[in-house]
């Protein structure tokens, strides 16, 4: 019998179709939350690269946080043959458990793994880059698919390492900065 893993993803795979590319096997894909964690983007990219820049782009990344923070994503169900190919997509991260729930189904509680990058160097978000426009309007759209309360979770719930100023952070939603 296959092991069946329940993954928690918190960035461009909550896209279905960056899901459906990456792991065309995932199934019973639902939205999810954790508790006790913080998404940055604070990782540059190991694939995902700004050619105008020259530059790797910065993805996100989620660490323990204070025990009231929520991060929303969904979680996704594969087996183990499939895992190998999300594996080597998301090496630079580790591989680890989680407690997850569903979203709108508090009494829907169970275990997860989910990537999380533990030794890197903070990496700064991108100014004027198609590129990295191109990742956030990813990870938006696919937020949009399960409701304008969870794009607002999404955006709630993100930071940008190296960037405090709220004008700053604003013009990366608006897509102006």
């Amino acid at each position: 019998m296959k092991s069946v893993y329940k993954i928690f993803a918190y960035g461009s795979l909550i896209n279905q179709t960056s899901l459906t590319k990456t792991v065309p096997e995932a199934r019973n894909v639902i939205p999810a939350k954790v508790f006790g964690f913080s998404r940055m983007f604070n990782l540059a990219s190991n694939y995902r690269f700004d050619p105008d820049h020259n530059s790797p782009v910065c993805v996100l990344n989620i660490a323990e946080g204070d025990a009231e923070s929520v991060v929303n994503g969904i979680c996704f169900e594969m087996d183990e043959v499939s895992i190998d190919k999300l594996l080597e997509r998301e090496k630079g991260y580790d591989f680890c458990r989680i407690k997850a729930q569903h979203y709108y189904q508090d009494d829907r509680v169970f275990e997860a793994y989910y990537f999380r990058a533990y030794q890197f160097t903070p990496y700064k978000y991108l100014p004027n880059s198609s590129s990295q426009q191109h990742y956030l309007d990813l990870c938006l759209q696919g937020s949009q698919a399960y409701g304008d309360d969870f794009v607002t979770d999404f955006k709630n719930s993100t930071g940008f390492w190296g960037i405090s100023s709220e004008q700053e952070q604003v013009a990366i939603w608006s897509g102006s900065y």
